[in-house]
């Protein structure tokens, strides 16, 4: 039973793996080690599972030794990172292979092993990533864009009379009072944004060679956007964490060889 965290910016999503297959899953904000100890025992135990292994992905670097110290005090096995070092089998066809989150090279893995070939993965997370993948499974890169929650705070942070208005999904763009506005401005625009973005990275993806290359959407938000993405695009809430099962059989693959 292997144990996987995907630590983000605003919260750990927490999966529980029997063999390859996901058997439960749950978020936690972030805590403290003895409080995110307790509570992924405390899921464990309402879930009726156990623990033999864990591995974690973390885009947020003081989060690390929490992370390790509760999976350690509360499970007695060591948390496994996966970096831009780990031994994934994978290339990294970047400027700069140090810089890459380890939510992307997760996504990249995933994807590769769904697709068999290329692929773009659309992340909606706090910050929205596109990542790129070659049909050898390599990562090549992408585009980091501003989540549309972060949008929506930053509107509010700025101005002195715009509310905190939630993303949400809208049948027209001219709105009759301000949350309307907002809201409209918000998603119309977001879409814009995402659906420029993603013509010219498979425009460019054609041109490197990867023609055709699979579309899949991930993260928090993109449920909510589903309805105006295209529609080969496919949604996969648990891409991440699928990466990280990957991760793992393959670092444990690499230190026995």
């Amino acid at each position: 039973m292997l144990l996987a965290l995907d630590a983000g910016n605003t919260n750990i999503t927490v999966g529980v793996f029997d063999g390859r297959k996901l058997v439960t899953q749950w978020r936690h904000l972030s805590a403290s080690p003895d409080d995110l100890g307790r509570l992924l025992a405390d899921q464990a135990r309402r879930r009726s599972v156990s623990i033999d292994a864990a591995v974690y992905g973390s885009v947020v670097p003081k989060l690390d030794p929490v992370i390790e110290r509760a999976v350690r005090s509360r499970f007695g096995v060591t948390a496994k990172a996966v970096t831009p070092k780990s031994r994934l089998g994978i290339a990294l066809r970047v400027r700069r292979p140090g810089q890459v989150g380890a939510d992307r090279l997760l996504n990249a893995l995933a994807a590769h092993e769904r697709s068999g070939g290329p692929a773009v993965v659309l992340d909606f997370g706090t910050a929205t990533t596109f990542d790129c993948v070659a049909d050898d499974g390599a990562y090549l890169g992408g585009a980091i864009l501003l989540g549309p929650n972060l949008a929506a705070e930053a509107l509010h942070r700025r101005t002195a009379k715009l509310p905190l208005v939630p993303v949400a999904r809208l049948k027209r763009v001219i709105g009759r009072d301000t949350v309307e506005c907002i809201e409209a401005g918000l998603y119309f625009g977001y879409l814009g944004m995402i659906s420029e973005v993603l013509a010219r990275t498979v425009g460019e993806m054609k041109q490197l060679g990867h023609d055709r290359p699979k579309l899949i959407a991930t993260g928090g938000l993109a449920h909510l956007f589903k309805g105006d993405l295209p529609k080969k695009m496919e949604v996969v809430p648990d891409l991440t964490l699928e990466g990280l099962r990957i991760a793992h059989e393959r670092m444990a693959r690499g230190n026995k060889e």
